[in-house]
């Protein structure tokens, strides 16, 4: 996977997590979210953007064939579940670690 590959896949994580602060501090983030219709529009784009990149790091996941399926399922719960955090560990690490075991395996 490319290094812009990677940081495009990166960004739904990092709005989300950079997103919650609006609940924590509130007041100070009133300008993001000043009304509810904006609100709307912000998850309704978050969510689409987040669904996107678990559509497209499921399939690349899947897409490794000699990698063990117990391995495979357990890396799609993790990332269904923990998406935010698991998808930035899964980006920058496991998919260079399992794209250079598939390779070794297939070659």
């Amino acid at each position: 996977m490319t290094k812009a590959n990677k940081i495009l896949l990166t960004i739904p994580s990092v709005l989300g997590l950079s997103y919650m602060l609006t609940f924590w501090f509130p007041t100070e983030f009133h300008w993001l979210v000043p009304s509810m219709k904006a609100y709307y529009i912000q998850v309704g784009t978050l969510q689409a953007l987040t669904t996107l990149q678990l559509v497209i790091l499921i399939r690349k996941l899947w897409s490794f064939k000699n990698l063990e399926k117990s391995k495979k399922t357990d890396w799609t719960w993790l990332l269904i579940i923990f998406n935010s955090i698991t998808s930035l560990i899964f980006i920058w690490k496991r998919v260079d670690e399992f794209e250079e075991l598939n390779n070794k395996k297939s070659a």
